[in-house]
């Protein structure tokens, strides 16, 4: 399975790139976090990963396929073939 990562702020200035595309063994967006935390290094895990709860961090927004994700543990919602994936950092303003 194929999906598309796009990358925004922060996420963008760690990977360099503005869009990537991965393979996928499980369909779970875990195994996405687990891919890019091994691409990218401690600077995205730490971004991404809560390792003390075991999830995503509650203040990154997912937003799959045009459509933020409202769930409690988004690590286990499932992807499909083609999908494509942003992760957000929370807006801030002054």
């Amino acid at each position: 399975m194929i999906v598309e990562v796009l990358y925004f702020a922060e996420f963008k200035d760690i990977t360099g790139k503005e869009r990537e595309k991965f393979e996928l063994s499980n369909s779970h967006l875990k195994e996405l976090v687990k891919l890019l935390s091994t691409k990218y290094g401690e600077r995205i895990h730490n971004l991404m990963w809560d390792d003390n709860i075991q999830k995503i961090h509650n203040l990154i927004s997912i937003i799959i396929n045009n459509q933020p994700i409202h769930e409690k543990d988004p690590s286990v919602i499932n992807l499909s073939d083609g999908d494509t994936i942003a992760f957000l950092m929370p807006v801030s303003g002054g």
